[in-house]
């Protein structure tokens, strides 16, 4: 999403279900899910608010432009709880656990319904004046039959960047419009054209390594396939776009179009691209910064279709916490967040996409590569809400730790495709639900 992910060693569900301890180390006993918090309130001012969250170089003042102008409004004080991002969900059922919780925390899409069946999450009040001005497949992301929980502050997504080099040497000219993304076909061609600029080079690397597994779906959604049922209580069994989606990636390993290092549990996609291991990668909008650090010219283009075009959903809500002594004043922090001005200038700042259908993309002065964002954003509209729903789940945590894991034998086994995918089906269905 907008940080590195940490590989997931266990289910959010069973981190936050009953009779779970926390994570090792934490020190605290188990118990029978989150405490229905306290009478007191927190140590610090009785009006200040506060929130847990990550933040990267430019989201840290981004997230304080934020806080200033809700204080210039009348809003009370928010004092910002950084940690790393591998330790924000520690931070987060710690001060749960420990009747301390905060009042706000920033979370991924793809945990949010975690925190929604346990009951931590406070109900946004306002829900349906809001959510006109928000894509659906995002409001859809912190949303159930039973409310909306938190808003949609932001997303990413990836797309597929090119060393100049590369691409000049096998004279590609890129699609400039999402209409005009290459077939599966074509992305084929291309990659089996794409000329080495060093003697090690390959031609792509994917990012769906270690908790990225999840973007393989990406494929499985363009073949007009399904991972879960459409109850998501369940696995599709079979599936035809699935197999179809399996047969396709592990060809770019049969092929030699990919180093085997780029499997599931493999090493980052950008990584690759930037020492130039590979020349083409797929990757996400936040990581712009970083591969403009690479010393070498590139370009991007949209993500490969099929019966579809679809890119996966990254980027992070912020919710609100149901036991807060200051929900009130909470949800109002989330009302302010999800204007359009302010989403627009944070997503300027921190070079991430807006999730309001009302934000101009063209009027914001993006801090990197405003060229490739435009193009990131446009790639933004193939997020559909079908794969959306599968990827937020309460277990999903757990389905994306079997996903990397049954990736990573697919890609580097030797089985045939159907019973590979069986495998992969089998193992998420043993914790869907759970």
């Amino acid at each position: 999403m907008t940080a590195p992910r940490p590989t997931p060693q266990t289910s959010r569900r069973a981190l936050l279900g009953a009779g779970a301890g926390l994570a090792a180390g934490a020190g605290l006993s188990a118990c029978s899910g989150f405490s229905t918090g306290s009478d007191e309130a927190p140590s610090g001012s009785s009006e200040e608010l506060t929130m847990i969250t990550w933040a990267s170089d430019a989201e840290q003042p981004a997230f304080q432009a934020l806080v200033d102008s809700f204080v210039a409004q009348g809003g009370p004080p928010v004092r910002l709880q950084v940690v790393p991002y591998s330790e924000v969900l520690t931070a987060v059922d710690t001060a749960l656990r420990t009747d301390s919780p905060p009042d706000l925390f920033r979370v991924s899409y793809t945990d949010v319904a975690a925190y929604r069946a346990q009951g931590v999450l406070a109900d946004l009040p306002d829900a349906a004046a809001l959510e006109p001005a928000f894509l659906p497949a995002f409001w859809s992301a912190v949303t159930d039959e039973a409310g909306t929980f938190g808003i949609p502050h932001h997303t990413d997504t990836s797309m597929v960047l090119l060393n100049d080099e590369a691409v000049a040497s096998a004279g590609l000219t890129l699609p400039s419009r999402l209409e005009d993304a290459w077939t599966w076909e074509q992305f084929a061609d291309a990659l089996q054209r794409v000329r080495p600029t060093r003697a090690d080079t390959y031609a792509v690397a994917v990012n769906w390594q270690n908790a990225g597994a999840f973007r393989w779906l990406n494929f499985v959604d363009q073949a007009g396939g399904r991972l879960l049922t459409e109850d998501l209580t369940g696995v599709v069994e079979d599936d035809p776009g699935a197999l179809r989606a399996l047969t396709y990636t592990r060809d770019l390993f049969r092929a030699g179009l990919t180093p085997p290092n780029a499997n599931a549990r493999g090493q980052g996609a950008s990584d690759l691209f930037l020492n130039q291991t590979v020349a083409t990668c797929f990757a996400g909008d936040f990581l712009l910064t970083e591969i403009e650090g690479g010393g070498f010219p590139y370009s991007a283009t949209f993500l490969p279709r099929d019966v579809n075009a679809s890119a996966d959903l990254g980027g992070n809500a912020i919710v609100a916490v149901q036991d807060s002594s200051r929900r009130a004043a909470a949800l109002d922090f989330l009302t302010h967040c999800a204007q359009a001005e302010q989403v627009g200038a944070f997503c300027a700042a921190a070079t991430v996409l807006p999730t309001r259908n009302d934000v101009d993309a063209s009027s914001l002065q993006w801090s990197v590569r405003p060229d490739l964002m435009q193009l990131y954003v446009e790639q933004a509209r193939a997020i559909r809400t079908p794969l959306v729903e599968q990827v937020v789940v309460p277990s999903f945590s757990a389905v994306n730790a079997q996903l990397r894991d049954r990736l990573d034998e697919a890609f580097l086994g030797s089985d045939d495709d159907r019973t590979a995918l069986r495998r992969i089906t089998d193992g998420v269905a043993s914790v869907v639900g759970a």
